[in-house]
């Protein structure tokens, strides 16, 4: 078992393991009781696991060379556990968990979980604090809290949502090996825990908005306070729950604003405007005393690599160029 020397213990924690036993004991502090279960194991496995806490929430992304049975106890916890990869199955507490399938764990209760024999287990894992999402739920979702406070139930996504925060967790997990001094950092930190509970909290709420054309002026009012709070504080508004309250709606009521008069969502309108932003500071920057990474952080830019690529993209230089252009 390998750990990152530039990384903290915790809030972050990468572990490259050849032996099933100390991938259970590596789940330690994500579940508070976490044991692989007796029996013949095959030694010769290679998994991965990456985890991180930021802000209330904590999220693990793993994959086991071969999966491994385990009991779980969660205490005051909401535990959200899905696949990564397609293909994969894993029973959890009589449940079968694959495809776009979310399973939450009864809080204060053991779970037991296993897998076919021979088959791989890529995972995510999410632990937020009970009420955590009373407090998120309605403000994203803008619907009366459905997901369960005190039960295990298993949640069946959209595709497209969840393929958004199985990606988030993949970025997420490559922050934790690749950069972890990121998750150090208070705006790249809120960045990461807001975007992953929002995709979360979508893929729970498992609707789909529909248009509601009398409502097209509260929809420019929406749009205009929204973009009054990009412009009074950008570097709060950093995900959609950060947004929503903001502006004071739930998700599909300001998704359907942006789409109507914006033509995209309300997290891609305010990346792109904190793009701007980035690139306003860069040009008046001095490039002697000014470093690239803490301006894009400064904006909530965490993933540093799709930071270099979406800037490029909109403005068609790298930020360092912009840097050193902003000097002559």
């Amino acid at each position: 078992m390998t750990q990152d020397s530039r990384a903290a213990p915790f809030p972050t924690f990468f572990g490259d393991f050849p032996d099933p036993a100390a991938v259970a004991l590596a789940l330690r502090g994500v579940d508070v009781r976490v044991d692989a279960a007796k029996g013949p194991v095959d030694k010769s496995l290679r998994s991965t696991l990456a985890r991180g806490a930021v802000e209330q929430l904590n999220f693990t992304v793993a994959r086991f060379g071969q999966a491994i049975a385990q009991t779980a106890f969660t205490e005051n916890l909401h535990t959200f556990v899905f696949p990564t990869e397609p293909s994969i199955v894993r029973r959890v507490s009589g449940h079968t968990l694959s495809g776009a399938h979310i399973f939450h764990f009864r809080p204060n209760e053991q779970t037991v979980a296993s897998s076919p024999t021979g088959m791989p287990w890529a995972f995510g894992i999410i632990t937020v604090p009970l009420g955590q999402l009373t407090v998120d739920g309605p403000t994203v979702t803008g619907l009366d809290p459905g997901v369960p406070l005190d039960d295990d139930r298993m949640f069946a996504a959209p595709e497209d949502a969840m393929a958004r925060l199985v990606g988030l967790m993949k970025d997420a997990g490559r922050v934790v090996r690749d950069t972890p001094w990121v998750i150090h950092q208070p705006a790249p930190a809120k960045a990461i825990a807001g975007n992953i509970t929002d995709a979360l909290l979508t893929c729970l709420a498992q609707g789909r908005a529909r248009p509601d054309r009398a409502a097209l002026r509260r929809h420019r009012q929406i749009v205009a306070r929204f973009e009054d709070a990009l412009r009074e504080r950008p570097e709060e508004m950093l995900s959609l729950s950060a947004i929503c309250r903001a502006v004071g709606v739930a998700e599909r009521t300001l998704s359907l604003a942006c789409q109507e008069f914006l033509g995209e969502s309300a997290m891609q309108y305010a990346r792109g405007r904190r793009l701007d932003l980035v690139r306003l500071r860069l040009l008046a920057s001095d490039p002697a005393h000014t470093q690239v990474t803490s301006v894009a952080m400064h904006y909530g830019f965490w993933e540093l690599g799709r930071f270099a690529q979406a800037y490029r993209a909109r403005f068609g230089e790298r930020p360092s160029e912009t840097l050193r252009r902003g000097a002559d």
